[in-house]
């Protein structure tokens, strides 16, 4: 399962029927933050719009993986000026919406984010990681996910230094290949860009 939003079909899913889990492999989620959030000051979107949903799947027991690519990993991911460039070279309406997509985006980050050279690209790289999970290091350790604070409702609280006696739950990656992401991104853009009906 790739999740790329709020984990709260999921979280029901597991919970009414737990029977599912000896068919899924893997649950890989874009969102958390090992640190800084973006919708608060530690809490990430996804995980904030419904954290005792998102307690609910971190607390699964293996066999079933849990896989979270947080902010940091995919703010490696930028969009830049260069990979506008090669949007550029295209010259498809396929392309030129992808363009406009991400230059929407581009502009939200610069304001709030202060993201200068580029919007960081998210929800393509928790996919990236069920096709080629090699391209990023990952490191199996505790997240909690805090559902009661005031101040850091939807944190996922992720113990990089193994302080805490808890099972360790949550594959967290911490960084990518950027270059590999984008070859397999542009292959992507490319086989829809061949079909796409805006051509």
């Amino acid at each position: 399962i790739v999740a790329t939003a709020r984990l709260t079909n999921i979280a029901l899913l597991l919970t009414l029927y737990p029977e599912v889990k000896e068919n899924v492999a893997q649950i890989v989620l874009m969102g958390g933050a090992i640190g800084v959030g973006n919708t608060g000051p530690t809490a990430e979107f996804n995980i904030q719009g419904d954290p005792e949903a998102a307690r609910i799947v971190f607390q699964q027991s293996a066999p079933l993986r849990v896989v979270m690519v947080p902010l940091e990993v995919t703010h490696q991911n930028i969009v830049s000026n260069e990979i506008f460039d090669e949007f550029a070279k295209k010259k498809s309406n396929f392309y030129a919406l992808v363009v406009r997509l991400m230059k929407f985006f581009s502009k939200t980050y610069a304001d709030v984010f202060h993201f200068k050279e580029g919007p960081p690209l998210h929800d393509p790289m928790a996919v990236a990681y069920v096709i080629d999970p090699t391209i990023f290091e990952e490191t199996l350790m505790r997240v909690d996910i805090e559902t009661t604070s005031q101040l850091s409702r939807g944190q996922t609280v992720c113990d990089i230094w193994f302080m805490n006696k808890a099972p360790k739950n949550v594959y967290v990656c911490q960084k990518a290949d950027i270059g590999k992401f984008w070859e397999m991104m542009f292959d992507a853009l490319d086989r829809a860009d061949a079909v796409s009906c805006l051509n």
